[in-house]
């Protein structure tokens, strides 16, 4: 399964290796398309996120559990 995600990040989380944790617990594969990080402001990723639909769903949660904004973004 394959989803691209928009992510906005609190200005509390941008320090820390919130992606990393994703892809390395949930087994991810990642394609980071753009980011803009700022210790001083919200953080914001496009990130493409490949793995088992189980997997997938398990990393977007994660992510949600940090309060992290997620928009889907449809690909072709």
């Amino acid at each position: 399964m394959r989803k691209r995600l928009k992510l906005t990040i609190p200005p509390a989380l941008v320090d820390e290796p919130i992606i990393y944790k994703m892809i390395t617990q949930y087994n991810l594969v990642p394609n980071i398309i753009e980011a803009r990080l700022d210790g001083d402001s919200l953080g914001q990723v496009l990130i493409q996120i490949d793995g088992a639909p189980i997997d997938v769903e398990r990393g977007i949660l994660y992510l949600k559990e940090l309060d992290i904004e997620i928009e889907q973004i449809e690909t072709d």
